[in-house]
């Protein structure tokens, strides 16, 4: 472990538009280290990749030691929990591998290829708007909707629910990083309850209405007898909005850039002339990654 008197600080003015400069210092000065807010920060690639596949829990009712700003889980429990903990991502085997061996009875190569045409008519359909437009905000016009209404149609959620969902889905997320305002945990917490009870409410007239969704078929999921309980099946559609949503917009939107800032690794035919794994000399931890 290395310390000097850098803090790696993730909400500094500027961070949010360029982070890289702080990444790269982070990794040369501090690459594995306990920040001051009492969590610990491992920042290169194979150190992570090593943390990934060790046998940690990945529960966090076995943190032998909360942070101060989550300290409110000691109290409130998975009331306190994204998902009320319950995702694949917040269980140990043997409950992580019982949970994706039941989701992936629903999300199957076959189920997820037959999306393909209506995914690239709402993608042409965005390009389009830009297109006579002259001009777009890539966010707001391409990298939020699309990727939202893709997800939502694979689950079979109804458009009257789409708005609130982005609302809350959107504050959820911001319990990924550290949060020492009191009011802002507040915020998410009352986030997480609302859209807990609101992808409960479509479970339940799901049931009512099952369809070819995605939805209908993570209801209907068994192996050996075994099936997801009411919780853990509405912690699995949170987890696959957050996942299937918010991380796209990211990629997308980021993607996008370094394009326009590494013009030469695209060409008009689609293909990139690197090799994905091969940055080009252009390539530097200063700007979004290009590989």
């Amino acid at each position: 472990m290395t310390t000097d008197s850098f803090v790696f600080d993730p909400f500094a003015a500027g961070f949010a538009e360029n982070p890289y400069p702080h990444y790269d210092r982070l990794r040369a000065t501090a690459p594995v280290h306990e920040h001051p807010l009492g969590f610990w920060i491992v920042s290169k690639y194979e150190d992570a990749a090593a943390l990934q596949r060790s046998a940690q829990s990945v529960d966090e009712q076995d943190l032998t030691r909360l942070p101060t700003w989550k300290s409110d889980s000691g109290q409130l429990g998975k009331e306190n929990r994204m998902m009320r903990g319950l995702s694949m991502l917040d269980r140990n085997p043997p409950d992580h591998t019982r949970l994706r061996r039941l989701v992936a009875k629903a999300f199957t190569p076959r189920a997820i290829e037959a999306l393909r045409p209506r995914a690239e008519a709402l993608v042409d359909a965005a390009l389009d708007r830009i297109a006579e437009a002259g001009t777009a905000d890539v966010v707001a016009g391409l990298a939020f909707p699309a990727p939202f209404a893709i997800i939502s149609e694979m689950l079979g959620v109804p458009v009257v629910e789409h708005t609130r969902l982005r609302e809350l889905t959107a504050i959820l997320v911001l319990a990924l990083e550290p949060l020492p305002d009191p009011a802002l945990q507040a915020k998410v917490r009352s986030a997480n309850q609302e859209l807990f009870a609101m992808v409960g409410d479509l479970v339940r007239w799901k049931r009512a209405a099952p369809g070819d969704d995605l939805l209908s078929r993570l209801i209907t999921a068994e192996h050996d007898g075994d099936v997801l309980s009411e919780d853990e099946l509405v912690a699995q559609v949170m987890l696959l909005y957050i996942a299937g949503h918010e991380t796209t917009v990211n990629h997308l939107a980021n993607g996008v850039l370094a394009l326009l800032r590494h013009p030469a690794r695209h060409d008009d035919s689609g293909k990139t002339p690197h090799s994905p794994r091969t940055p080009s000399p252009n390539c530097s931890d200063t700007t979004p990654p290009c590989n």
